[in-house]
């Protein structure tokens, strides 16, 4: 009884003395390496943006959960990955809070920059996973403290940014601390990249390829992870946002930046030396299988192959975020 006593009494100073929570300002630090994400402002962040690499910059008021579309101008074999992935953009990333310094943080699935290829009982694999990192200050005007990251907004020539429509922005809001914590979760596992089609040792015998997209089960690439976050955590599916195996097809071999795609000897295991990826299915004989999987959000609708990031700037779901004067 008189342990209890004193002991109601000092938890009580404890308690108001803000001993046992974590009142330190949250920086850089805390967010990319401690994941720290739920303790991110929900605020405003002025992205500098361009839909042209020549372009002036103009300033878009982002919120949480807006997506960002990055591309690079077509340069030769310096960015391959321009003429490998059909569209402007080809990659994107979410925004999703400040911390208490004004810096904005954004999410992306991306390799680890060693682009290493390795073929395990699984498949072929590329070394990569969900990244958390600082976007900058408001208009730009102050640089990361820190520069942990191998990729970043630098790398793009032109990054533009697009919201759910207001429907689906509302029920969004409604989902965010589950999709926080999802993300929080997924940092701390390092939930890992996953290319969006199979390449096994029974490849070289079937000639067939199948894409993959089955949601957050083993992975995801950067546009997969985005849109089954958005579908099974908040149950928005976002519309019209996939390619399908014939057409990835045609823009390899019709299409005239997509026949221009070179497949790098480094990171090709048919031939392991420089070829086009159009050879594939002209001289080779190999093709695409179609994945397909019921839509969470309407089992009635089945979803056949992958998203792209330019099919999600272009979807119906999406629109266009008003500039700042």
């Amino acid at each position: 009884m008189l342990k209890n006593f004193f002991f109601v009494p000092m938890l009580v100073v404890l308690m108001l003395s803000g001993c046992g929570t974590d009142n330190r300002p949250l920086v850089q630090t805390d967010v990319e390496k401690g994941y720290h994400v739920e303790r991110l402002k929900m605020q405003t962040y002025y992205f500098p943006g361009r839909k042209e690499s020549h372009t002036p910059v103009t300033y878009l008021p982002l919120q949480p959960f807006d997506m960002l579309f990055a591309g690079h101008d077509l340069k030769g074999a310096q960015t391959p990955v321009s003429y490998g992935i059909p569209g402007r953009y080809t990659h994107m990333f979410l925004y999703i809070g400040k911390d208490d310094e004004g810096y904005a943080y954004g999410v992306e699935m991306n390799s680890d920059g060693s682009e290493t290829y390795h073929i395990d009982a699984e498949g072929l694999k590329i070394s990569g996973k969900l990244y958390v990192y600082c976007l900058g200050s408001d208009y730009g005007y102050k640089e990361c403290p820190h520069d942990f990251y191998v990729n970043g907004l630098e790398t793009y020539d032109y990054i533009w940014a697009k919201r759910l429509r207001p429907a689906l922005h509302d029920r969004m809001k409604k989902y965010r601390i589950q999709m926080i914590n999802t993300i929080k979760e997924d940092l701390k596992k390092e939930f890992p990249f996953q290319l969006p089609f199979h390449i096994g040792a029974e490849t070289f015998l079937t000639k067939a390829i199948p894409l993959i997209e089955d949601g957050r089960k083993n992975g995801a690439d950067c546009t997969a992870y985005i849109a089954s976050l958005f579908e099974e955590i908040a149950g928005i599916c976002l519309e019209d946002i996939r390619i399908t195996a014939p057409e990835i097809i045609s823009y390899y071999i019709e299409d005239p930046i997509g026949k221009q795609t070179i497949l790098p000897a480094e990171s090709n295991p048919f031939t392991h030396q420089e070829m086009p990826v159009s050879d594939l299915f002209t001289t080779m004989g190999y093709t695409l299988l179609d994945t397909s999987r019921p839509c969470s959000c309407n089992t009635s609708v089945t979803l056949d192959g992958i998203p792209l990031p330019q099919r999600v700037f272009e979807s119906p779901s999406v629109t266009e975020i008003e500039p700042v004067e």
